[in-house]
């Protein structure tokens, strides 16, 4: 883990990519042999589209997205940070959701709902992920373990620089997220 906090934005964001990609999937399978009984017959609906829709998924993405800067932003426990925390646990409950198809519109098939991951779900998980890893390296508070006993570096908010890349990665970030709602609100089944 060390190693990821010492290693420019790109490997990083590609690191806790994969990782997250890897978590998420398995726990979709988890799911999948779980809860086979979801994907027969589930009762599907026809999505909901507009504005509301958007401002609904903005409202509820946004936050989640801030939260993993401040909990990465706070503190840093050796080389793990609650933003972490929140990104894994995000990993698990996509997956999970998936896997039993307990989405607020049921997909009628693994194949509908794999698309539909492709088109939406891969943007709005990328950009957590870009966010988390832009964001990893600039603790306020570290310490060596879990509790700390002892902070090894305290900065203020003022202290804080990011790179350029790292500035970039932000942006990119959250362009996906945009996207992701976008495409969501206004083309459910596709562009």
């Amino acid at each position: 883990m060390k190693k990821i906090l010492s290693i420019t934005i790109i490997p990083r964001s590609l690191i806790i990519w994969t990782a997250f990609m890897v978590l998420m999937w398995l726990v979709f399978y988890l799911g999948l042999i779980t809860h086979p009984q979801a994907w027969s017959n589930p009762i599907l609906s026809m999505p909901v589209t507009g504005w509301e829709v958007l401002w609904f998924i903005l409202i509820h993405n946004v936050p989640l997205a801030l939260l993993i800067v401040i909990a990465n932003l706070f503190v840093r426990f050796g080389d793990f940070t609650p933003g972490l925390l929140i990104l894994g646990i995000r990993a698990v409950s996509i997956g999970w959701t998936a896997g039993t198809n307990s989405f607020i519109d049921p997909f009628s098939s693994i194949t509908e709902a794999n698309l539909a991951f492709l088109h939406i779900g891969l943007w709005e998980t990328t950009a957590y992920i870009l966010i988390c890893a832009a964001t990893l390296t600039k603790s306020l508070y570290v310490a060596d373990s879990f509790p700390a006993k002892k902070w090894i570096e305290i900065k203020q908010l003022k202290d804080l620089r990011f790179t350029s890349a790292e500035y970039l990665i932000i942006v990119v970030g959250a362009c996906c997220l945009l996207w992701a709602a976008f495409v969501e609100a206004f083309f459910p089944f596709g562009l």
